[in-house]
């Protein structure tokens, strides 16, 4: 949506923001290329009327219904799910509640979107910072779940929450957590109202948070023992949202 209201014609935003908004449409962003070439100078595909090639880690690619997908240039253009010439392949991804897929492209038709050049940094900007709320939240969480069971789960007659160690561990997961709020609060704030500070901000919440929640992660399954390492564990969950957060956009 965010791609349309600023890159988009006047007739695509009539055609695609009313679906999105009511729900009768989906819609997904392709901007990786591969080898990792996330950013908007690196991007590769050629749109001269139709596109011929591949984008990859994109996002839920195959029930969307409407693709936004960066081009060499810098630009962004459009292309529906029925059209000729597109198919997907599902790759194998750590976090399993986020589907990946590669989109390969075959004279394949596109719109090309006329402010998409200026708009595709603000997408990328406005989704890193996204990430960094997601990780924010996905470390807190990870906090949450290990202060939970160090106060039930019982050692040596005492629950382990009462060894000094773990105490410590506990104490500097949160403040390496909880400060971190403020970066991705400023940097959605400047997106906003500080353009000239927007696309720093957004990247040093991104990379901060992201890093801030793997190790996190990593040290509530150091706190919940044997069990953080298996599958009946709910932390692996979060462990593997991590990984994502973390590598996702670069």
């Amino acid at each position: 949506a965010l791609a349309l209201c600023e890159g988009g014609s006047e007739e695509q935003k009539k055609t695609w923001l009313p679906r999105l908004v009511a729900g009768d449409s989906v819609g997904t962003i392709a901007l990786a290329d591969g080898g990792g070439l996330w950013q908007p100078e690196e991007w590769t595909l050629s749109a001269e009327g139709t596109l011929s090639g591949s984008k990859t880690h994109v996002p839920f690619a195959s029930i969307s219904d409407l693709i936004v997908v960066g081009v060499q240039g810098g630009g962004l253009v459009l292309v529906e799910r029925d059209a000729p010439g597109l198919s997907f392949e599902s790759l194998p991804g750590a976090d399993r509640t986020r589907r990946l897929e590669e989109v390969a492209f075959e004279g394949t038709p596109c719109e090309v979107m006329p402010e998409g050049v200026r708009a595709a940094g603000r997408v990328r900007d406005v989704a890193l910072v996204l990430l960094a709320a997601d990780a924010f939240g996905g470390a807190s969480r990870c906090v949450e779940m290990a202060v939970e069971y160090a106060k039930t789960r019982e050692q040596f007659g005492v629950t382990v929450g009462h060894f000094q160690g773990l105490k410590h561990q506990l104490a500097n997961m949160a403040v390496d957590v909880e400060p971190s709020r403020g970066l991705y609060w400023y940097a959605a704030h400047a997106m906003d109202y500080v353009p000239d500070e927007a696309e720093r901000s957004a990247a040093i919440a991104k990379a901060h948070i992201t890093d801030r929640f793997m190790q996190v992660a990593r040290d509530t399954v150091e706190a919940h023992g044997g069990i953080g390492f298996t599958w009946e564990c709910d932390v692996q969950i979060w462990f593997k949202r991590a990984m994502f957060d973390r590598a996702f956009l670069g």
